[in-house]
């Protein structure tokens, strides 16, 4: 008897079907639930109450959206296989698992430079010895050396699932209406044209609400003054810490 196909209602694209099979089991790995206890947004919440989701939410929201993409692209004649579709999934669901506490917050003062995708390459590779290489496709497109091109750009560039959620859903919790966008119709003028992800002519006006939304959201949340003074003062403590600690 094949798995059951388990459902869950997410706040911002509604019910949403969970992976079965190999990426039921990436889902549930532990480096995954860990994003359970990380902010999206780190500090903003002080500005907007409602911005305590976490990346596990982000993660699952963009992992639905990469589904869909696929989906579409196939029906535009596109040749994806089973295996590629697998393995961009899994690329888009493991693409945050390197983050520290308070998201992008701690990066410079904790990892001294290292960014949060070269930590998430590492724990990759530890869960592809993990899965006797099941990830190695799912590495290769994370990394952009996979043949397709395109299935990279889908997880990583200026038009990318994650970006499609992330402003959707920072919009949502923090109640910023201008970073909507029309990710359902984004998605469908997707196409692909000499190996690379391209838009639709009809769809100029979508990117045209993305570009725009996406600055609008930094100006209002993620550049926000007060979130980026408490950002400084928690840098600031660290650091103060570390001194004490080094001076003994």
């Amino acid at each position: 008897m094949g798995m059951k196909q388990k459902i869950i209602n997410d706040p911002v694209f509604g019910f949403i079907n969970l992976p079965t099979g190999f990426l039921y089991q990436v889902y549930q790995h532990p480096y995954l639930y860990r994003l359970t206890r990380i902010q999206q947004l780190g500090l903003s919440c002080l500005v907007y109450p409602g911005a305590t989701h976490c990346r596990f939410q982000h993660i699952t929201g963009a992992m639905h959206l990469a589904g869909e993409a696929i989906r579409q692209l196939r029906l535009k004649g596109n040749e994806i296989s089973e295996a590629e579709a697998e393995a961009t999934v899994a690329a888009i669901m493991l693409h945050d698992i390197g983050h520290g506490p308070f998201s992008h917050v701690l990066e410079p003062v904790l990892f001294n430079g290292v960014s949060h995708e070269s930590i998430s390459l590492l724990l990759m590779e530890g869960m592809n010895k993990e899965f006797k290489g099941k990830l190695d496709m799912a590495i290769a497109i994370f990394e952009g050396s996979y043949p397709k091109k395109f299935l990279h750009q889908l997880i990583s560039s200026q038009l990318d699932v994650d970006r499609l959620d992330y402003l959707r859903r920072d919009s949502f919790f923090t109640g910023v209406v201008e970073g909507n966008i029309g990710s359902s119709r984004i998605i469908k003028m997707l196409a692909v044209c000499e190996d690379r992800l391209v838009v639709e002519a009809k769809g100029i006006y979508s990117i045209e609400n993305f570009l725009m939304a996406r600055r609008l959201m930094y100006w209002q949340v993620y550049l926000h003054k007060t979130s980026l003074a408490a950002e400084k003062m928690l840098h600031n403590l660290l650091k103060r810490a570390k001194e004490l600690k080094l001076a003994g």
